[in-house]
């Protein structure tokens, strides 16, 4: 085969071509993002080279003249690399710093897709200062200056961007500031936990908003934190583990998978995450638990994609995902701990719940039902691992044991003498003695009393009835279809809204009233027992609903 002839690729309508790319971002807050990120690679540059710097980029809003400025102290450009920028595109200095951001030079140019100008201002130490302004309607023909300044405008070494002539829809949002400052909050989130910059948002002259993180660690809960080693092509390479499980639900805050501590996205919506659960035959319902937060750090394992949302197709990507799967099963195995523990503890307090309404309701049924309830009698005491002579369970000069305690005196408030309890410094106050002997906390005897409802409890029966009929005790089936079916939360707690409510009343009513039937010695007729427990059920769910609605159990009805 013989060459005929030979071309070269040849992009006409550059500009046009950048417009088209910009127009990927979803609005402008997400294109504005692009500027944060330069000075958090800029800084992040500085320091790597051993420089002392306390970054800050500072947002202003001038809503009048419809322009907002990006103002930060990181060091700065000189005039030919101010003039990069806008020839250079494809050719980012980055590209010889793996771990920065921005590679090809593309995110300077966002702001085409919501504005017509860019000015950019620098300042580089040895430099003097330099503005080149760029116009998306400019095309490879044009000629475009980098002029210097009065030198005022920066007043230490860093860059000043300035977007203006926005399109008519970017500043109708009268809300526009605090959008900002959630996007970048949202995204930058890790970014700002490191420290690595300082960033501050302030509209038409007022007093300017730092942006913050969302700081989880105070926050009680569970913890799965640790460091992950990869083998990538013989490169050892690190997934720093940052994960907790709470105890309340945190709405808007799920786990994220960050790249240099910026945020690519939540791992439940990461789509080529979910591609390769699909293919293994898995699911990511974990990453979308409200309780559960933090973030994985892939410290430039593989790439993420131009508008970073998502990371590129490799064999690093397949092996992160791999590990993610690991890391996924552990996660799932603690939260669904947490969540069973959760469950029961709300399962338990709607069981009281629903026993006190059907109790007040069934008074006038003269029924009687036994419960266990607990009493003031004391119980007998707990005696600790040794026990030699001696008829007491405590004695002896130790912390409560006797001699005194830290206050000098025994209980009761009166001197302590020797051989009565004292003031405990251990967690359960009786100390250890003279004889060698400990206290616990003694239990009080259970009492059996009259109450005219039954006990209502929530236990799982796989493959049992809706409603197990214990006689004192009704047992509703948490594991029946029918209830799954209503009880639709998944955070661990069960759901109170109208629909389980009014499921449980229907259920409970029917033993109920053929327990009245039966005490009455009477063969009720089918119309009867129909109405007795519509009238039971219904009563029993408005009073459900009513006391419900001021209980504090996650999903009740407001």
């Amino acid at each position: 085969m013989g060459i005929i002839t030979e071309t070269r690729l040849m992009i006409r309508d550059q500009s046009e071509l950048l417009n088209q790319i910009a127009g990927t971002y979803k609005d402008f807050f997400r294109a504005a993002l692009e500027y944060v990120d330069n000075a958090i690679d800029a800084a992040t540059i500085l320091r790597q080279h051993g420089e002392s710097i306390d970054p800050i980029l500072r947002i202003e809003i001038d809503t009048p003249a419809k322009k907002i400025t990006f103002i930060d102290n990181c060091g700065g450009m000189s005039p030919q690399e101010l003039c990069d920028l806008l020839s250079e595109v494809g050719r980012s200095k980055k590209k010889a710093v793996p771990w920065a951001n921005g590679q090809f030079g593309f995110g300077v140019h966002a702001f085409r897709a919501f504005a017509r100008e860019a000015t950019f201002i620098s300042r580089k130490e040895g430099y003097p200062e330099a503005k080149i302004k760029i116009d998306r309607t400019f095309d490879e023909t044009t000629d475009v200056p980098c002029e210097t300044t009065d030198g005022k405008h920066l007043s230490k070494h860093g860059t000043q961007v300035t977007i203006s002539r926005f399109d008519p829809q970017v500043f109708k949002k009268s809300i526009f500031l605090r959008i900002l400052v959630s996007e970048i909050e949202h995204h930058f989130d890790d970014v700002l936990r490191a420290e690595l910059i300082k960033i501050f948002v302030s509209e038409d002259n007022a007093k300017a908003h730092q942006c913050k993180y969302f700081d989880f660690s105070p926050l009680p809960g569970s913890q799965l934190k640790k460091e992950v080693s990869l083998n990538i092509e013989g490169v050892k390479k690190k997934v720093n583990v940052d994960l907790k499980i709470l105890d309340r639900v945190q709405e808007n805050r799920l786990p994220v998978l960050t790249n240099k501590q910026r945020r690519i996205q939540t791992i439940a919506d990461l789509k080529s995450y979910k591609s390769f659960l699909r293919n293994a035959g898995e699911a990511s319902y974990v990453w979308s638990n409200p309780f559960v937060v933090g973030s994985i750090e892939i410290n430039d394992l593989c790439s993420p994609t131009l508008i970073r949302d998502d990371l590129k197709d490799s064999p690093a990507r397949e092996a992160l995902y791999q590990q993610l799967l690991l890391i996924q099963a552990e996660l799932e195995k603690s939260v669904n701990d947490i969540m069973n523990k959760k469950e029961q503890e709300s399962y338990k307090k709607l069981g009281n719940l629903m026993s006190d309404c059907l109790s007040r309701i069934l008074r006038s049924f003269k029924l009687k039902f036994e419960q266990i309830a607990p009493t003031g009698k004391p119980g007998k005491y707990e005696k600790g691992l040794y026990e030699e002579t001696g008829d007491i369970p405590f004695g002896g000069e130790g912390p409560g044991g006797g001699g005194p305690g830290p206050d000098g005196v025994g209980s009761g408030g009166h001197p302590s003498i020797h051989g009565r309890s004292g003031v405990g410094e251990i967690d359960f106050g009786g100390g250890e003695g003279l004889q060698q002997k400990g206290t616990g906390p003694g239990a009080s005897e259970e009492q059996v009393v009259s109450s005219p409802g039954p006990r209502i409890e929530f236990q799982n029966h796989a493959g049992a009835d809706r409603v197990i009929d214990l006689g004192n005790s009704l047992i509703i089936n948490t594991q029946h279809p029918d209830f799954i079916k209503r009880n639709v939360s998944k955070t661990g707690k069960i759901k109170l809204d109208a629909r389980l409510l009014n499921y449980v009343s229907l259920v409970i009513a029917p033993p109920c009233i053929h327990r009245l039937f039966e005490r009455k010695g009477k063969v009720p007729t089918v119309l009867e027992v129909g109405t007795n427990i519509v009238d039971l059920s219904t009563r029993l769910e408005q009073e459900l609903i009513s006391t419900v609605s001021g209980e504090e159990i996650e999903g009740a009805p407001q």
